[in-house]
């Protein structure tokens, strides 16, 4: 054998690893799938859902309008949702449908709140009891939950029956709001460390197979109380996710693809 041919043979090798790759994407995204939820007890990360709800609340409120996952139409800052073992997936402001692209690794567990009320002491409503009430005000009715993967409703945990529960009430938590972020530049109020509650629907997903898939979650919230007499809120937001393999997954694969590559090349040497 030539050295030529043995050049010639590792580019037949190298080739066969993105092909292969290509096709077992392609397979992974065109087969249906039922995907299910988390019981809304289980544990995210280390963390209960309950105080991820908290944390996505100051996460989404940390960051300034120009990048604020809240406000982004496209997608754009969609990977600033990446925080390890999980991913956020913000909810937005605006009541128009919003279509987001995004791309995540299939061991990650995806977080979202179709909708959730974050409320924080002010010089009226200070004490603990008085923002849980208040929140629960705002919140108020909800209506139209639903949660879809590829068209699909999402699979309830065993337990439940319905996606009305999986209600989160944050604990009591210190809200940093800093300087330039969205609330002192769209609404002029002053930053600053408050206690803070969030009260929503907040949902985990894991183990989205490689491919293409579309997570659409919707609601409509109707507040009461002192908060009543305003219109229903509706949101309706649609996630266009590529889901890829973690690293090692992918290293696995590669010394899989180069298996078969090597093989080819034998038979086409024979």
């Amino acid at each position: 054998m030539s050295k030529q041919q043995a050049s010639g043979g590792k580019t037949v090798a190298r080739q066969l690893i993105p092909l292969a790759a290509a096709a077992i994407l392609a397979t992974a995204s065109s087969a249906p799938q039922a995907q299910q939820l988390l019981a809304p007890d289980a544990i995210v990360g280390g963390y209960s859902q309950s105080f991820l709800s908290a944390q996505m609340a100051q996460w989404e409120f940390a960051l300034p309008a120009d990048i604020n996952p809240l406000l982004d139409t496209t997608g754009a800052h969609s990977a600033l949702g990446d925080h390890g073992s999980y991913f956020f997936l913000a909810s937005t402001f605006s009541q128009d449908p919003v279509v987001r692209n995004v791309t995540v690794r299939t061991d990650q567990t995806l977080v979202f709140s179709p909708v959730s009320i974050l409320f924080w002491a002010d010089a009226v409503v200070n004490t603990e009891a008085d923002m849980r009430t208040h929140a629960a005000y705002a919140l108020g009715d909800v209506s139209n939950l639903s949660v879809t993967l590829d068209g699909a409703p999402a699979l309830l945990p065993n337990g439940t029956s319905s996606l009305s529960q999986f209600l989160q009430s944050s604990p009591l938590f210190p809200l940093s709001l800093p300087a330039g972020g969205i609330v002192e530049t769209l609404f002029g109020y002053p930053p600053g460390v408050y206690p803070a509650v969030t009260l929503g629907y907040t949902y985990a997903m894991t183990g989205l197979t490689a491919g293409q898939h579309q997570l659409r979650f919707t609601s409509t919230n109707l507040s009461t109380g002192p908060y009543a007499g305003g219109p229903p809120v509706s949101y309706d937001v649609t996630y266009n996710i590529t889901a890829v393999p973690e690293a090692s997954t992918w290293a696995m694969m590669g010394l899989g693809m180069l298996a078969i590559g090597a093989g080819a090349l034998r038979r086409r040497r024979g």
